[in-house]
């Protein structure tokens, strides 16, 4: 399959994961975050009308669908270590699927605060995962499982949120900061990584600053036009 774009120790490929990691070969470790399990429920939008319009949560939030067909294909790859973003709801799914090391808390501490009467949902989860008898790397320079970082916020306070051209919203809903993805690049062992949701590129630009060869797969073309400006700059951040 031809890349979508390739250069030095990176490469992005533009299709459905499930389609494309069996020909890729083997990795190391796979680091990614897949489209999150949510609530089908008709949620308020406002308009310019008085009257509230209500629209289906799953296109709000989850266009893509939850599925775990990608890990069994993703075992193709023979990875040593993986590296899972999920929220609360795929949790166990999950942890069933790719048994756990452990699982990491990522705390966001400016998570604003919710519409109902609810706590604030300022934490998701980063499932790791080791195959048999392998080494753990450096992952015990993490001295605890909660891991507090920001999330990258679009609007007036965006900073290394990707917004929507002439817009303040975000281009993809799902973007990770880099500061909550290198921690685990660093401290895992490997030479190639794969992100067979790769989104905006986050995995990739954390991969490129640390010198390590990388391979994003992502289904919708205009997240591999982000994320290829993405990795163009030369200067991208301090690991």
């Amino acid at each position: 399959m031809k890349p979508y774009y390739e250069s030095k120790r990176i490469t992005i490929y533009h299709g459905d994961c499930r389609e494309i990691l069996g020909s890729i070969g083997n990795a190391d470790l796979v680091v990614t975050d897949p489209p999150y399990l949510t609530d089908e429920a008709k949620v308020p939008v406002m308009g310019a009308n008085v009257g509230r319009v209500l629209k289906q949560s799953i296109s709000v939030g989850n266009p893509w669908g939850f599925s775990l067909d990608w890990v069994e294909v993703a075992r193709l790859l023979k990875p040593v270590h993986w590296v899972v973003f999920a929220n609360y709801k795929m949790l166990g799914p999950l942890c069933c699927a790719i048994p756990p090391s452990n699982v990491f808390v990522w705390r966001k501490p400016n998570a604003p605060a919710m519409t109902r009467p609810v706590p604030r949902l300022d934490c998701e989860f980063i499932v790791w995962s080791r195959s048999k008898g392998s080494t753990c790397g450096d992952m015990g320079k993490f001295k605890s499982s909660v891991i507090e970082v920001p999330f990258a916020q679009a609007g007036l306070m965006a900073t290394e949120r990707i917004l929507a051209d002439d817009s303040l919203q975000a281009a993809h809903p799902c973007q990770k900061p880099v500061a909550v993805v290198s921690p685990f690049l660093e401290r895992l062992p490997g030479e190639t990584i794969v992100d067979p949701f790769m989104g905006t590129g986050t995995t990739l630009v954390a991969a490129k600053a640390l010198g390590r060869r990388a391979i994003g797969i992502e289904i919708e073309e205009k997240y591999c036009e982000i994320a290829v400006r993405r990795l163009a700059q030369e200067v991208l951040f301090t690991v």
